[in-house]
């Protein structure tokens, strides 16, 4: 094998020959060095700030690297003579490999153009082939995760997806939080979606994970994005064919317990145009169970209640999407897209409750039988426009998004009293229909130029927004429901932000820097239609800087620090005063007096890139004011009712380190870690209920290749102990197992895995406030064995040669 693999390793490299150019004269003796540029395959636009690494073909060490500069030009001098492979890998782009060999007759390559591509495989001539990209990739703002061949999230939905990635934990009922904060602003392929909404946990739900290329965490994002989401950004990007020709992929996924799901995905690029189109569906019923221990004192008694509930949810869902690019010029690209959901659910749940008296005996006992139907229906279409200019380093874009969502839910709460020894002294029936409607409007405008070695963004942007919610309460009365007014609403939200940023950034010497500032003026109503007209009316307006700098100490050492302030707006939920009494004893509601919460985020960041890993390592800090947090407060006869308020302030201090290593060539390794004291300084009415504490959570997950060309996969995560507002959090831990095999050609896979493999995913709180101390434990179906098949069809259209480059001209003279 070693004399066949030498030969092709010298015909490979005769492909470069003719890129052989005049020694740089600074180049040391005996050493060689190589250059080029990088272009977008789609703009022909160079490709700035992309990472190059070379590494030696006999061992896999790494030699040398650097990354593009604004024009997309690199240069790795001073390689030892010998044979090397080049990686490209970059954001947003499929990974590249060449293979080069210096020696005295070819001491310096230009190996010209390279091509990046934002999906499918790029051919650079006879000498590029598609490698594996990283699990982790790291950008300037970001930390970018591939996870098309990921494993344990195969066949599952989104949510599952995002519990493999570092720094992020998704609690039982779907909540995202990233390091801590549940202030988590989500994009679909870099911009808002109406299809997300008010309710991220309900999309990600429905979304499949088979349909997402990767996922992008920012935690300190620049001027140009939306400031919203205390937290930072989680950016979901979808696969997106690019290749000429028709291409389709499928996949179906069944799981115990009745879970099934799967979706078609379909391309056509031809010519000017790049069409798609695509459905999913889900079926998914889970059950959960759960208990509150609550005891108290009213008065000069003591009293205590406990409460046990078990019951299923059933939740469906149908996706539809459609869209179309257009070259309407060598330059301008114009595109539609439209995307339609249809969710369907409903919940049992039978909950218990048993009442002690003031001596331990029981009292009486409540059995409550809830059911609650539902269905939501999610509508968006987007334009969007794209140009650059015939002078080079200026581009404009601008899109307009229109969504609507609307959503109705019964619940529906038939309840039987019995007394000590088990005879029924009373019964109620009762039922709460709430109709929601939310109409959504984005418009945004940006323009990019170049100049030199530094890069000037500008734009504006609009969103307005109405939510109505129409809630009601009533009771079985003389053969009927009857409504009843004073514990009924009509609420509506009203927000418009107009906002207009720039940012101005580039690379003088080993500092690559960016800054920028956005202003936005936020006019927000909060109103109660009914049963009482109130009107609460908060206009106002902020500045955001943002601020990034990374000093490069050699080419694979960076350091970087950023600053960025941020908010977060309460939403129609939190805002709508209406009580929600599914567990009379325990009553939420909004609050419409809410202010939003302002973040000012700090942090500092060393990677390092060596032979066979990377390592990220840094610390943050950040400064809350106005802290939005869900508070308990006790009412007369000891029925809880949990709102949110405005805290003073808090602070946060935490450090985070992630880690990949590739010990061979079968396995990888992805470690992280993250801790954070939290300091909370707040009052609810007369109880001070400052906080200060410790959590750590962290994530190992590693790949092996079985015998067979099995890709085996393991996730393992853990939470520690914490604080909240009023209460203590325990821990919590999982294990995610799962195996692929390709087959079909490696046009298809056949996917083994089960999620939470012994069965540890609870989430257990302690609630103390008022006189009350409430132990509480919920546990949502975790433990579920998935079964999976995925398969790709391929064809591409006849203007593409058999050495793959297209047939439209260009590219080859290059060599």
């Amino acid at each position: 094998m070693k004399p066949l693999y030498t030969a092709l390793l010298i015909l490979l490299c005769t492909c470069v020959r003719a890129q052989t150019d005049a020694v740089p004269p600074e180049m040391a003796p005996n050493t060689g060095g190589v250059g080029g540029q990088l272009r977008d395959g789609s703009s022909e636009e160079p490709v700035g700030f992309a990472n190059i690494a070379v590494y030696r073909i006999e061992n896999g060490e790494l030699v040398g690297g650097t990354t593009s500069d604004i024009d997309g030009k690199f240069t790795i001098k001073d390689l030892p003579y010998g044979d090397y492979r080049l990686e490209v890998t970059f954001i947003g782009y499929e990974g590249e490999e060449m293979m080069l060999e210096l020696n005295d007759s070819e001491r310096f390559l230009r190996v010209g153009d390279i091509t990046l591509e934002a999906g499918g495989a790029t051919d650079l001539d006879e000498v590029v082939v598609t490698a594996d990209r990283a699990i982790m990739e790291l950008g300037l703002d970001r930390k970018s995760f591939n996870v098309e061949k990921s494993v344990a999230a195969s066949g599952g939905s989104a949510e599952d997806l995002l519990r493999q990635i570092p720094s992020i934990t998704v609690d039982l009922e779907g909540n995202v939080s990233l390091r801590g904060s549940g202030g988590v602003r989500f994009l679909i392929n870099g911009k808002p979606s109406g299809l997300v909404g008010t309710d991220p946990a309900t999309y990600l739900k429905s979304l499949s994970s088979s349909s997402i290329e990767r996922v992008e965490v920012i935690t300190n994002p620049g001027a140009a994005y939306d400031p919203e989401g205390t937290a930072g950004i989680i950016n979901i990007v979808l696969k997106k064919k690019q290749d000429d020709g028709f291409n389709a992929t499928v996949n179906l996924n069944a799981g115990t317990g009745n879970k099934f799901d799967g979706n078609l995905d379909l391309n056509w690029r031809q010519g000017k145009f790049n069409s798609f189109a695509g459905v999913s569906g889900r079926y998914d019923e889970r059950f959960f169970r759960g208990f509150r221990d609550q005891t108290g004192t009213l008065g000069d008694s003591t009293f205590s209640r406990y409460f046990l509930f078990e019951g299923d949810r059933l939740r469906k869902s149908q996706m539809f999407k459609l869209g179309t690019e257009y070259n309407i010029s060598e330059r301008g690209v114009i595109g539609l897209q439209g995307n339609i959901q249809f969710e369907q659910g409903e919940s049992n749940n039978l909950r218990t409750t048993d009442f002690f008296n003031n001596e331990g005996g029981l009292d009486r006992t409540s059995v409550r039988t809830e059911f609650e139907p539902e269905t939501e229906n999610d509508f968006e279409v987007q334009a969007t426009y794209f140009t650059t200019f015939k002078k080079e380093g200026r581009q404009l874009s601008s899109s307009f998004q229109y969504s609507e969502n609307d959503e109705e839910e019964i619940e529906n709460y038939n309840e039987i009293l019995n007394d000590a020894s088990g005879i029924v002294i009373g019964t109620d029936q009762q039922r709460a229909p709430t109709l929601e409607n939310r109409q959504r409007y984005l418009g945004q405008l940006d323009y990019e130029q170049t100049i030199g070695d530094f890069k000037f963004t500008t734009g504006w942007r609009t969103t307005l927004e109405r939510t109505e919610q129409d809630a009601a309460f009533q009771t079985f009365d003389t053969g009927s429901f009857e409504n009843v007014d004073s514990l009924s609403n009509l609420f509506r939200y009203e927000e418009d932000v107009h906002a207009v940023y720039a940012t101005f950034g580039g690379q003088v010497d080993k500092i690559r820097f960016n800054v920028g500032l956005r202003a936005e003026q936020a006019n927000t109503s909060s109103i109660l239609l009914e049963p009482n007209a109130e009107d609460f009316t908060n206009n106002y307006f902020k500045v955001y800087p943002s601020i990034f700098a990374g000093y490069e100490f050699d080419d694979n050492t960076t350091l970087q620090a950023s600053y960025s302030r941020r908010i977060e707006r309460p939403r129609g939920y939190a805002l709508n005063p209406f009580v929600d009494r599914g567990d009379p004893f325990n009553l939420r509601s909004g609050n419409p007096f809410l202010l939003p919460e302002l973040i000012n985020s700090f942090e500092l960041n060393v990677q390092q890139q060596y032979g066979k890993g990377t390592f990220t390592g840094g610390v943050y800090f950040r400064q809350l004011n106005d802290i939005i947090s869900r508070i308990t407060r006790v009412l007369p006869g000891g029925v809880s009712l949990s709102t949110r308020d405005n805290l003073d302030r808090g602070r946060d201090y935490g450090i985070e380190l992630i880690t990949t290593y590739r010990p061979t060539d079968k396995l990888d390794l992805t470690v992280s870690g993250n801790g954070y004291r939290s300091e909370i300084i707040g009052n609810n009415q007369d109880e001070n209920i400052d906080q200060n504490g410790y959590l750590f959570s962290g994530n190992v997950q590693g790949s092996y290749e079985l015998p067979g060309k099995v890709q085996a996969q393991f996730t393992y995560f853990y939470r520690s102990p914490g604080v909240r507002p009023q209460g203590r959090i325990q821990a919590i831990q999982s294990l995610d197992l799962g195996f692929r095999k390709e087959i079909l050609d490696d046009k298809g896979a056949i996917t083994l895995r089960v999620t939470d493999l012994f069965n540890q995913r609870k989430y257990r709180f302690t609630t103390e406030t008022g006189g009350i101390t409430t132990v509480s434990e919920f546990q949502r179906e975790s433990r579920i064995v998935y079964l999976g098949f995925q398969y790709s069809l391929n064809q591409l259209s006849r203007q593409r040669n058999n050495n793959g480059r297209r047939g439209d001209g260009g590219g080859e003279d290059d060599f």
